[in-house]
């Protein structure tokens, strides 16, 4: 026969306090009357020595909250992604929550990631660029008592808030930077779908839109889907060099991708930003 687990009540006995105090001792919570310090050593010391565990699933039952907030994120992570979470995590740990990372592999991955969101795992979430998820989707799961913050530069906030990178401004910025240094042929090393196919996102669509208004066509051999990968947009770049009519200015979806873009034409005795411009669109501190 298993032992008895301890309980709240054996852990007021034991430290000479009520079940009250125990309670909120563990709870972590705050409030105008905290107990004496010496009180709650004596509580802890208790838990402790009778190993007493929080039955975490019965308090969020009872609470109607878990305590526990989502990252959302499109894999791979980027330096981007990785500080948020760091941030994130400690402002979390400073009000007594928890953070769970659910990165999505692939869209087929989101029903899963959804089905979590829906039942009451987590109490909110923190969805950045590019998560498959729609407005109607977010919505719903608002109505449900999520709290969500939404990266997104189109998005209207629908009960939940939405924070704007204005990504379309600072593609269209680099493209008349780089069109007005004379520059027409232009490569763009674009983010990937599950099938390795560059994406029509905010930054492909601002690259075009910027080509087409100044009258300069689109080369399909200029985009390449290896803004995620470090090798793969140094290999890229290495190739695009060698093109009979290489390109003279290269912009990146991501910094991570230009800066190899850079190594590469270094490696091929290209000087930057001589031959090759090079634009990178990101916020890392190598950016």
């Amino acid at each position: 026969m298993p032992p008895r687990r301890p309980t709240q009540r054996d852990i007021a006995e034991r430290a000479g306090v009520s079940t009250a105090t125990v309670s909120y001792v563990l709870s972590g919570r705050s409030g105008a009357k905290p107990p004496p310090p010496e009180t709650r050593e004596r509580v802890l010391r208790a838990v402790a020595e009778t190993g007493y565990q929080l039955d975490q699933a019965g308090r969020s039952l009872r609470r109607q909250r878990t305590d526990v907030v989502a990252l959302m994120y499109p894999a791979p992570s980027s330096p981007w992604s990785d500080r948020l979470a760091e941030e994130l995590q400690v402002a979390a740990a400073e009000r007594g929550f928890a953070v769970v990372a659910l990165p999505v592999i692939t869209s087929a991955s989101a029903p899963a990631i959804l089905r979590i969101l829906r039942q009451r795992y987590i109490d909110g979430a923190v969805l950045l660029p590019d998560c498959p998820l729609d407005g109607p989707e977010l919505t719903a799961l608002a109505v449900q008592g999520r709290s969500l913050v939404v990266f997104d530069d189109h998005l209207e906030p629908a009960g939940f808030d939405v924070v704007r990178q204005n990504r379309a401004n600072a593609c269209r910025a680099a493209i008349e930077r780089l069109i007005a240094a004379g520059h027409r042929r232009i490569a763009f090393l674009a983010h990937a779908d599950d099938h390795g196919d560059p994406l029509a996102d905010v930054k492909l669509r601002s690259y075009r839109d910027g080509l087409a208004a100044h009258g300069i066509a689109e080369h399909p051999e200029l985009v390449r889907a290896v803004a995620d990968s470090r090798s793969d947009a140094y290999a890229a770049v290495r190739d695009l060099l060698r093109l009979p009519d290489p390109p003279t200015a290269l912009l990146s979806a991501s910094d991570r991708a230009a800066i190899d873009g850079i190594w590469a034409a270094r490696d091929l005795g290209v000087t930057v930003p001589g031959r090759l411009a090079v634009i990178g669109i990101g916020n890392i501190p190598e950016g």
